[in-house]
């Protein structure tokens, strides 16, 4: 009985491979997205000699949000809970997993073109580490460059972990929704708490993503009923030709 049982775990793991396999090339396609649109901006900027940024983004409310150091766990969150998000998805629903890579990838693009043209800077505040928390804050800070901010991409992630929660219908687990969406939450409050982005970048990301969803929504229900419509239009001249 327990040599079944063992038997039944490879072809489990075959079935999960099978409903998720259609999404690798769509995932490759994005992390290039992702890659071309930060790190070849972090290169373009360098091959600038560092000029061009701007700090117009920066607002006051800026100054009164403070330093919350354990924020940082969730925006190291953000890549790891975004891959399993992604592929969750595909495995629960093909057409969500479709609309949300066609988001993803226009709304990078997009941020890409931005940062391209009008860079931004984000100075950090002076802070004293004390704890390993807030030391990792610190070698955060040092680790990544002070660039391609507006709009957000951690906030790109974690917008679209919700977006897909609440797009990947039943056969996605209700207590999957009930903990990523929350802690995607988190990682959009992490970008501003630890000081890796300014309010305005989350709400750039908001204003950016959303109208992009919905326009992919609206985009293909509009090819969709055009198909129907060339389909009816083609059975009927059919019928017609029959009919004589």
């Amino acid at each position: 009985m327990r040599k079944s049982k063992d038997m039944t775990k490879p072809h489990k793991f075959k079935c999960f491979y099978d409903r998720i396999s259609y999404a690798i090339w769509p995932f490759a396609i994005f992390l290039a997205v992702l890659i071309l649109t930060f790190y070849g901006n972090e290169f373009v900027f360098w091959l600038r000699g560092g000029q061009g940024a701007s700090q117009f983004h920066h607002l006051p409310i800026d100054d009164q949000i403070p330093i919350v150091s354990w924020f940082i766990y969730f925006y190291y969150l953000t890549f790891p809970l975004g891959i399993v998000t992604f592929f969750y998805v595909a495995y629960s629903n093909k057409k969500a997993l479709y609309n949300l890579f066609h988001t993803m990838v226009i709304s990078f693009a997009i941020s890409g073109i931005i940062y391209l043209f009008w860079q931004t800077h984000l100075t950090k505040p002076e802070f004293i580490p004390i704890s390993f928390t807030d030391k990792l804050v610190v070698s955060t800070w040092g680790a990544t460059d002070p660039i391609n901010n507006f709009p957000s991409q951690h906030a790109f992630m974690a917008i679209a972990m919700i977006i897909g929660c609440l797009s990947a219908g039943k056969n996605m687990k209700w207590w999957f929704k009930a903990l990523t969406i929350p802690c995607a939450l988190m990682i959009i409050m992490s970008t501003f708490f630890t000081k890796q982005h300014y309010f305005i970048d989350w709400v750039m990301s908001t204003c950016i993503m959303v109208p992009v969803y919905l326009g992919v929504l609206f985009t293909k229900k509009r090819l969709k009923k055009k198909k129907a419509d060339k389909q009816a239009l083609k059975s009927d001249k059919q019928n017609k030709v029959e009919k004589a």
